[in-house]
């Protein structure tokens, strides 16, 4: 089938390489101009050298130069993979079969923004990736499938953005054959079960010490690559925290946000009725280091306390 497809992420680069795999016909690829506000904006030039395929970096899809370029493909599939702009209803009656987008929440659950990051802060222990048929409303068009993905309480934002791409690999492979003998699914969403998780910016990544520590280590894991990070203020200096180890189930009774001891490379560090072993940090304008080094190289002790998000957000 003729093939156009708009991506600027890993989860669309692993479609890709399926679709060429099963002998699609890609007519073109849409990127975005690098921006470094992105992510997880990864280079698609290789591929489409490799491939031979037409590559353009374009900033919108609702531009109307960049919807004359997508018509003089004359796609039957259109593919919209990992952008965060909605498509407008031009665009999407382009391909004379249909448009496709991808979503790693189970659908009707979790539309909206950054659901990798909002499985992980919520405790979830299960997601899935969808892939559905776009209409003009977020992530509200006919499912075609979902792939179920489990979430461990070891997984952090990285790993679990493996786990949705490999998913993202087998809903190619489980449904491109489908499409080319011209069965194409539609099973609508149930809006009654329908919920929306909101945009994330970087300045929302503050810690509140006061939370449990497995919210606390949940929403260090969220917003660790290939997102900004999560992050904290100790005696002035911020300080993002890359990574921490799952909680145990032990009550502590500590000052919230006190460093409280060294462990190796790990400090650990109070929360409500508990402690979270910090494991690797990054002090402001510094490099990436193990934690314990807040104290042997940065002037900070044991005793010490990360400041109350309260305090900071005043």
């Amino acid at each position: 089938m003729r093939v156009t497809f708009v991506t600027h992420n890993e989860l669309g680069l692993a479609c890709l390489n399926e679709l060429v795999e099963l002998g699609a016909d890609i007519r073109a690829v849409f990127t975005r101009t690098k921006n470094e506000d992105i992510s997880d904006q990864t280079d698609l030039s290789a591929f489409c050298e490799r491939e031979d395929i037409t590559l353009h970096n374009i900033r919108s899809v609702n531009n109307k130069e960049v919807k004359k370029e997508i018509s003089s493909y004359n796609p039957e599939l259109l593919f919209v993979v990992g952008w965060s702009q909605l498509v407008d209803a031009e665009v999407l009656s382009i391909p004379t079969v249909t448009a496709l987008g991808m979503h790693p929440a189970p659908l009707p659950r979790g539309r909206g923004r950054a659901p990798i990051a909002w499985s992980l802060i919520k405790g979830l222990d299960q997601t899935a990736l969808s892939l559905f048929h776009l209409v003009e409303e977020a992530d509200a068009g006919d499912l075609v499938g979902q792939e179920p993905i489990k979430i461990t309480n070891d997984d952090d934002a990285a790993a679990l953005y493996n786990k949705v791409v490999e998913a993202g690999k087998v809903l190619i492979r489980d449904y491109y054959p489908a499409f080319e003998s011209g069965m194409v699914p539609r099973t609508p969403q149930d809006e009654s079960q329908a919920t929306w998780w909101p945009k994330r910016k970087p300045c929302h990544g503050l810690i509140n010490w006061n939370d449990s520590p497995r919210e606390v280590y949940d929403w260090i894991r969220g917003q660790s690559d290939p997102y900004p990070g999560a992050f904290s203020y100790i005696n002035g200096r911020k300080v993002t925290i890359w990574s921490a180890q799952p909680p145990t189930n032990e009550n502590v009774l500590a000052r919230p946000g006190e460093i409280v001891y060294i462990d190796g490379d790990m400090i650990g560090v109070g929360a409500w009725e508990g402690i979270v072993e910090l494991s690797e940090v990054q002090p402001d304008g510094d490099k990436r280091i193990p934690a314990a080094r807040l104290v042997t190289d940065y002037q900070h002790e044991v005793g010490d306390s990360f400041e109350a998000a309260r305090a900071r957000m005043r």
